[in-house]
């Protein structure tokens, strides 16, 4: 990570990035639940500083090949002659290029099409600009998420799904490889977030193009009130592939803890309410 003598450094992307690395590799050797996996992931996707992400692997057995990522290099000099922040972008793309062997892009591929998903067969709003922020905790939101998700990958499919305010995570098999998954960070655009991973290639995925928006998005409105809180917000929507079923859970946050959620099908239908 970075230099790290204080825990209230602001983390970068790529120290986010490597905490999910660690994260990923805990949950495959079974030190941590898929309840507990998802909240550290999540709280790492947004994390502020550096304390931020060790808290969230400090008890977790890390493996020697692994080590460099829990540990923070010294940090480099600072010289008032030292070129601007296109530089450093740069030597980022650089370490993550040739340190963990996977491609870091750092912008989606321009969103040109019309056309979008929607199980519910309503008109979707107005493209919003490729490139620009989206908020996918709302039914137009999602569809324009959905309709970008498209565009770039040539399908519908994911092992999984984290929708935020401003940003979503999708988990998606690698093309040609259904051992291996890789994680994607949605910024406006689709970037690579982490190295890939080893995947049964037998797991289940999830079709988007199954979900009802509308209703989903009117189940993300009602959330707070479903749960008795009518003053929280809603700052994670998670879509998961299942043997069974998949799942979309909408977690309900009041002040910094997660207080309650509403658990439903792809066409809304509820199947589990946590009451705070």
């Amino acid at each position: 990570m970075s230099d790290l003598n204080s825990a209230t450094t602001r983390a970068r992307d790529l120290d986010r990035s490597q905490t999910c690395t660690l994260l990923d590799t805990a949950y495959s050797d079974g030190q941590l639940g898929v309840d507990e996996y998802e909240a550290r992931t999540a709280a790492a996707m947004h994390a502020a500083t550096i304390g931020d992400l060790s808290r969230l692997t400090a008890d977790l057995q890390i493996p020697a090949h692994l080590l460099e990522l829990s540990s923070a290099p010294e940090a480099p000099a600072r010289h008032s002659g030292l070129p601007g922040r296109g530089l450093v972008v740069a030597v980022a793309v650089v370490v993550l290029l040739g340190g963990f062997g996977f491609g870091y892009l750092l912008f989606g591929r321009a969103a040109d099409s019309d056309q979008s998903i929607s199980a519910s067969g309503s008109t979707p709003a107005q493209p919003v600009a490729a490139g620009e922020p989206v908020d996918t905790l709302t039914a137009d939101g999602i569809r324009e998420f959905l309709r970008r998700f498209e565009q770039e990958f040539r399908d519908t499919t994911a092992d999984d799904v984290d929708l935020y305010r401003d940003d979503a995570v999708v988990d998606r098999v690698m093309p040609g490889q259904p051992h291996r998954s890789q994680r994607w960070m949605f910024t406006g655009g689709f970037k690579p977030w982490t190295e890939p991973r080893n995947r049964d290639r037998d797991q289940a995925t999830v079709d988007l193009e199954q979900l009802d928006v509308d209703r989903i998005g009117q189940l993300i409105a009602d959330a707070p009130r479903m749960v008795g809180l009518p003053s929280g917000r809603i700052d994670r929507v998670g879509i998961r592939a299942s043997d069974t079923e998949p799942r979309v859970t909408v977690y309900v946050r009041e002040g910094d803890a997660y207080k309650g959620y509403v658990q439903a099908t792809l066409r809304g239908e509820i199947r589990d309410v946590k009451v705070a």
